[in-house]
């Protein structure tokens, strides 16, 4: 996990130097639909996130906080940054990097704290709405003994809200 932060730092400030990063974004809601362990046939379910992604700039990061419910039990929520990559006025990648807490009854991550990294790819309509698709991964990193880890994949719509 320690190279996933590295790497993303990295990514920000590289990107960062390059493409332009939109300070008159709003603060977003997100909400995304998908399947929770989507490369494991046998545990594979449905899930739903809801994610805040603030306006507030740390840099070229901003702060975001969300959760997950998925069809087996499982949940997870979760505080990081994030950061846009804009390579058009309507292609939006977003890059993010969090930590949080899970638990429930599906499969076993090995841990009730755990990372999550991912990456969206998004258009952005000119009234600042978002329509894209979501991947991610959690894991605890191996800080225990078990890190069995999940990825999602998402279709996602964020909206813009007012707030922090």
């Amino acid at each position: 996990m320690k190279i996933g932060l590295a790497a993303l730092a990295l990514a920000g400030a590289l990107f960062g130097f390059v493409l332009p990063v939109r300070a008159d974004e709003p603060s977003t809601l997100m909400i995304g639909s998908g399947s929770w362990e989507t490369l494991r046939d046998n545990y594979r379910t449905g899930e739903v996130d809801v994610d805040y992604r603030s306006s507030y700039k740390l840099w070229i990061f901003h702060p975001h906080a969300g959760f997950v419910v998925a069809g087996d039990g499982d949940y997870y929520a979760d505080v990081g940054l994030l950061t846009d990559i804009f390579w058009t006025d309507h292609i939006v990648t977003t890059l993010g990097s969090a930590f949080g807490g899970y638990g429930g009854g599906g499969y076993n991550l090995g841990s009730h704290f755990e990372f999550r990294s991912g990456i969206d790819n998004a258009y952005r309509f000119s009234d600042g709405t978002r329509l894209g698709i979501g991947f991610y991964h959690i894991s605890n990193a191996g800080i225990t003994r078990e890190n069995g880890g999940s990825e999602s994949l998402l279709v996602e719509f964020t909206i813009p809200v007012g707030g922090f």
